[in-house]
């Protein structure tokens, strides 16, 4: 048998060999699980995030969550907002963002372990914020090869300047369980519409009767020279939201009817938290998902009819601003390898 006849078999082997000394490594998939969390995976590793939620300025907050990822293993995050630094006279914070490390500890249960990570945004400034993180060290190399690229967690965080902790502040009084955390979770994607009416679903801790009202926010100064103003561009207040009965216990389900019509060609929808305690930093004034039409979207009518069938469909996480996060992101990394 000649050389050349062993060239297709040396082919295979050489493919083979090649496969088992460079494994693939999995795509990471982002999901939302009944409970609000985020569970980003890639079949083998899995972390969770619990839900986040709007903030006000001066709020401290943890962001909380559990993984399968080893002991010790080193996580740096990014809580920034992509537009930059501040640039109008509405901010009266000194940062666009915080970043860190995370580390891994001990869990109650076998094989699962927990995080927690503190935000103060007390010397932050007014903006729209994107959370983002990387596995950057583990005894188990395998672990950061598996979060080998910056992963997005929640794209729709609005920080309110403080004069909204006086404007939203009421009694609480009237529920036997004040003082209570209340959070509501819509999925971490971009909702798309092609309908004139939607209703918008999602999980909650709320009580079921609870009533719900959203409104449309509008981030129309945006680049790095700009930032969004969550006073300015907040566009109205409307009703009609429901929380009713889930299929779990502690966790039910929300329907909000949106009319498309007062909204713009990207925005966000953002839902109020009917028992925002003002006088609780840990409790979320609100939550917002990313809202616009799908491009094979035809003329959107003015008319909104409830009795259309409803879905919420999702595409994959929104990349809009993204750009200008990772490149934030980048700058913080170079800086923090330069710091050590």
């Amino acid at each position: 048998m000649r050389l050349k006849e062993y060239f297709p078999l040396l082919f295979v082997a050489v493919l083979i060999l090649a496969l088992v000394i460079v494994p693939a490594t999995a795509e990471l998939k982002t999901t939302q699980t009944d409970d609000g969390k985020t569970l980003i995976s890639n079949g083998t590793y899995w972390i969770s995030w619990d839900p986040i939620g709007d903030h006000i300025i001066g709020d401290q907050f943890y962001i909380n969550g559990t993984t399968n990822l080893s002991v010790g293993t080193e996580i740096y995050y990014n809580f920034l907002a992509p537009s930059g630094g501040c640039r109008t006279k509405i901010c009266t914070g000194k940062s666009p963002g915080t970043d860190g490390d995370i580390f891994i500890t001990p869990g109650t249960t076998p094989g699962i372990n927990t995080f927690s990570l503190l935000i103060n945004t007390t010397d932050l400034q007014s903006n729209w914020y994107v959370f983002l993180f990387l596995v950057i060290s583990s005894a188990n190399l395998s672990e950061v090869d598996a979060f080998y690229q910056d992963s997005q967690v929640d794209s729709s965080i609005l920080l309110f300047p403080e004069d909204w902790r006086n404007i939203t502040a009421h009694p609480q009084t009237t529920h036997p369980d004040a003082g209570n955390y209340y959070w509501m979770s819509v999925s971490n994607m971009v909702v798309e519409f092609t309908r004139p009416c939607y209703q918008l679903t999602g999980t909650t801790n709320l009580p079921p009767g609870e009533t719900l009202s959203y409104s449309f926010f509008s981030p129309v100064e945006f680049g790095p020279n700009n930032n969004i103003d969550p006073i300015k561009d907040v566009q109205g207040l409307y009703y009609g939201g429901t929380v009713i009965q889930g299929e779990k216990s502690g966790i039910n389900r929300f329907i909000i009817p949106v009319n498309t019509y007062n909204s713009t060609e990207w925005t966000n929808i953002i839902i109020w938290n009917p028992r925002y305690n003002a006088s609780d930093p840990r409790d979320t004034i609100s939550s917002s998902t990313e809202f616009h039409p799908s491009p094979d979207a035809q003329n959107v009518s003015t008319t909104c009819s409830v009795t259309l069938p409803v879905t919420t469909p999702s595409s994959p996480l929104s990349v809009i601003g993204t750009c200008g996060a990772l490149f934030v992101c980048l700058c913080l990394l170079i800086h923090r390898k330069e710091k050590r």
